[in-house]
């Protein structure tokens, strides 16, 4: 057996010259495969940690009691549902405390003369999100330091309007939730690459946003989890949280669509009862994208993989006939027709092989390139998906 397997491996190298073009053409094909993969998963986990930052979590819980209250008034009872979580091995990242102010229309900042509307202020606990924040594309600043309740993180699309730098001054204004007029004078201390849906949403401290709404301090309206592996692991995490929440908590269930998150948050309730959010149910519309858009990737490489199959297929066998005096040689000496057909299996194994690794290689080179060498744009599209 060791001596078909150095035999064909001899004559693989021997024909080296005849196998350029099969091996540039598999390099190229695995070169291609790895590209376009790469770069469709990378998408969608890029989208996938975008939306958790900006829905404070891969899973949340809310509290929903009659039309529009979301908060949640025993934090310590989900806090403890968690740590359940995490010993039945949930991989966590991070957990959030968060305050959130949602509406396009009253959330503005000023700076010098210039303002912009945010849709959303998500007051954060700095210590605690850390992990996750850190993963922003910042372009200047970093997050703040553990309790400081007078500092801002804002996007570039709202740094741009602004033209606001790192350490400004600029003020938050908003309608109260006793429906009054406030602003607060906080401090620029991180900038992050953001121009899409994403880059509409203001980051400070929780208790500094819980005193512009008007509201006790301790206000919590979500209590969210990250995970190291959100799509592997959302619906299980979900699940599992869910059924320890209903011990101690009146629990609806999970949300996982759109429609449903929708109706549950508009149904007028006569007691506070609570629900496990997963982000897909908030991102369902952009998910749904990426589903098509990584469907019409595999059928097009699919189309593209046969093609290069049958043309490799017909070369190799066209080679194969060229070695006919070759193969008589090998059956005159006494090879076997079936040791015969292995040896020629075994190099078009080598070649194979060769192709994927080289391909692998250039593939990784390329992707390596593109992350260094390429700025894309940031517009609503690129900065959607991408940091890079």
């Amino acid at each position: 057996m060791i001596g078909i397997v150095y035999t064909a491996f001899r004559n693989f190298i021997r024909n080296l010259r005849r196998y350029q073009v099969l091996l540039i053409a598999l390099v190229c094909i695995t070169a291609s495969l790895v590209v376009v993969l790469s770069v469709v998963l990378g998408m969608r986990e890029k989208l996938y940690e975008k939306a958790s930052r900006y829905f404070a979590g891969n899973i949340v819980v809310m509290g929903f009691a009659g039309s529009g209250d979301r908060e949640v008034e025993e934090p310590e009872a989900v806090l403890k549902a968690i740590e359940k979580l995490e010993e039945a091995g949930a991989d966590l990242k991070a957990v959030s405390q968060r305050s959130s102010y949602v509406s396009s229309q009253d959330i503005e900042l000023f700076f010098s003369g210039y303002y912009t509307r945010q849709r959303k202020l998500a007051g954060v606990e700095w210590d605690r999100e850390r992990p996750v924040l850190e993963n922003f594309d910042f372009v200047s600043g970093s997050v703040p330091e553990p309790g400081d309740e007078n500092a801002v993180l804002i996007s570039t699309a709202a740094a741009e309007e602004l033209q606001v730098r790192l350490g400004d001054k600029l003020l938050v204004s908003i309608k109260s939730d006793r429906g009054r007029l406030n602003t607060a004078e906080l401090t620029v201390k991180g900038i992050y690459a953001e121009s899409s849906f994403f880059g509409y949403q203001t980051y400070l401290h929780r208790l500094a946003l819980n005193r512009l709404r008007e509201v006790p301090e301790n206000t919590v309206d979500e209590v969210g989890i990250y995970l190291e592996k959100p799509v592997q692991n959302e619906n299980w995490a979900a699940a599992f949280l869910a059924e320890e929440l209903s011990g101690e908590l009146p629990v609806f269930g999970v949300i996982k669509e759109r429609d449903a998150y929708s109706r549950e948050a508009s149904k007028k309730r006569e007691s506070r009862e609570y629900g496990v959010v997963t982000v897909g149910a908030q991102l369902e519309e952009i998910e749904d994208l990426m589903w098509a858009i990584s469907a019409i990737t595999a059928v097009v490489m699919l189309m593209f993989l046969a093609i290069v199959m049958v043309g490799v297929s017909n070369t190799f066998s066209m080679i194969v006939w060229e070695r006919t005096r070759e193969v008589g040689t090998l059956r005159a000496l006494g090879m076997q027709r079936n040791t015969t057909i292995f040896s020629f299996l075994l190099e078009s194994a080598f070649l194979g092989l060769g192709g994927l690794v080289i391909g692998l290689m250039v593939g990784v080179i390329v992707l390596e390139g593109i992350r260094r060498g390429i700025h894309f744009p940031p517009n609503m599209v690129t900065s959607l998906f991408l940091t890079q």
